[in-house]
């Protein structure tokens, strides 16, 4: 059994003292590739120098919505020359947070969307934040066709969800899975296609039920696949084949 970890900041420093124990026990769980998004340029140097000399990390570049209001222009135009020059897999953290008390909205549309054309231009996937913004952010894809990407730690509804895999974007999901039986978040794992779902973390961030209030780490990613099986009614081989071979179809890796 193979798995990829689609969304996971191993770059952060809540994972200095021990990453490579970290890396080796993601691999005893089957954890065979990680991705690794941005979320500020200041970040960029570190996700490089972390992948490159691995062959199992992967890189993105972006800027990730929560810190809008530290982002130029000036970062958005060293943007594509990191992305050619690091043989990045994908653009982003990038997208929209709606919640109480974040930036501007309109500056972070702003920002968003000279991202996607960014990725749009390079034929690169997004990788995209959607919090409380996913109707938001589907309109905004509509303008830009042929794009695709992954809607990371998915939260919105079924409807949402059939909009999105039809605009050709995957829904990532993590630890909520293992949570609150019944909850709209299972209802839409159960509807949707294995062909449109991809595994993350989000490490350190939401952990699973098992290790709740803990640091999150790319090895727990075995829960959520147990509980997509579940969810499903289907064998946990079968959703880990079908889960890889969507990241190999999504961002070029084997």
């Amino acid at each position: 059994m193979q798995l990829v970890d689609t969304h996971c900041h191993l770059d952060f420093d809540c994972f200095d003292h021990d990453r490579q124990q970290v890396i080796a026990r993601a691999h005893a769980s089957h954890v065979e590739k990680i991705i690794i998004p941005a979320t500020q340029k200041k970040f960029w140097p570190r996700i490089k120098q972390l992948c490159q000399p691995q062959t199992d990390l992967y890189a993105c570049y972006g800027l990730h919505p929560y810190w809008v209001t530290e982002h130029s222009q000036h970062e958005l135009t060293e943007l594509e020359k990191t992305l050619t020059e690091n043989n990045a897999v994908g653009v982003g953290e990038c997208g929209l947070d709606f919640r109480p008390g974040q930036a501007d909205r309109a500056l972070q549309q702003d920002i968003f969307e000279t991202q996607l054309s960014i990725a749009q231009t390079m034929a690169l996937p997004v990788i995209i934040h959607a919090v409380h913004a996913t109707e938001a952010v589907i309109n905004i894809l509509k303008k830009y066709p042929n794009l695709r990407g992954m809607v990371h730690s998915y939260s919105g509804s079924h409807e949402q969800a059939v909009q999105l895999i039809d605009l050709g974007f995957y829904l990532g999901i993590g630890g909520a899975i293992t949570y609150t039986p019944n909850s709209k978040l299972h209802y839409v794992v159960s509807k949707i296609p294995l062909t449109a779902l991809l595994l993350e973390t989000d490490a350190p961030d939401q952990p699973d039920l098992l290790h709740k209030n803990k640091r999150n780490e790319p090895a727990y990613i075995t829960s959520t696949l147990q509980a997509i099986a579940n969810i499903k009614k289907e064998d946990s081989e079968l959703i880990a084949q079908q889960t890889t071979q969507n990241v190999s179809k999504l961002f070029g890796i084997s």
